[in-house]
């Protein structure tokens, strides 16, 4: 016998007011922010990201930022290597694990994503910019939690 929509937990598009189709908007236009941010260093999108995920968390394991970047181990390598054809980052063998490889930004890959990272923020404040602060506030907050509960 067939499960209902109920019994597995989805719900008719009219049921969720469009939520599913705001949020996959808004995913879009956040990563049409990373790349706008990106074309001024000639980065890609992805590469925004990279460079934003090390200068927030300073050196950053390959299996840690494919799990942030939700990219594939081949991906990321090749994502990784032309970033440090560029001379912006170095990889790094972790000292506590010789088998792990560490992601690190150069002296000119931190300028550059320094620059990036502000301009992405300055691009999602300006989205953001309409909404009261506690709407934001609460935007925030929802965002994390879902973010956090999701399995990676």
């Amino acid at each position: 016998m067939t499960a209902t929509p109920a019994e597995t937990g989805i719900r008719a598009p009219s049921q969720d007011a469009g939520l599913a189709e705001a949020l996959v908007d808004l995913s879009h236009h956040v990563l049409h922010l990373f790349a706008d941010a990106g074309r001024d260093h000639k980065l890609s999108q992805q590469q925004v990201e990279l460079v934003c995920a090390v200068i927030v968390r300073g050196s950053v394991g390959m299996t840690e930022l494919g799990r942030l970047l939700h990219v594939e181990k081949s991906n990321l390598s090749n994502l990784v290597d032309r970033l440090e054809q560029r001379g912006l980052v170095v990889r790094t063998r972790d000292p506590n694990d010789r088998r792990a490889t560490q992601v690190t930004l150069t002296d000119e890959g931190t300028a550059v994503a320094m620059k990036t990272y502000q301009d992405v923020a300055a691009r999602v404040r300006r989205l953001l910019h309409r909404l009261p602060l506690d709407d934001q506030r609460n935007l925030a907050a929802v965002a994390r939690k879902i973010v956090r509960d999701e399995p990676a």
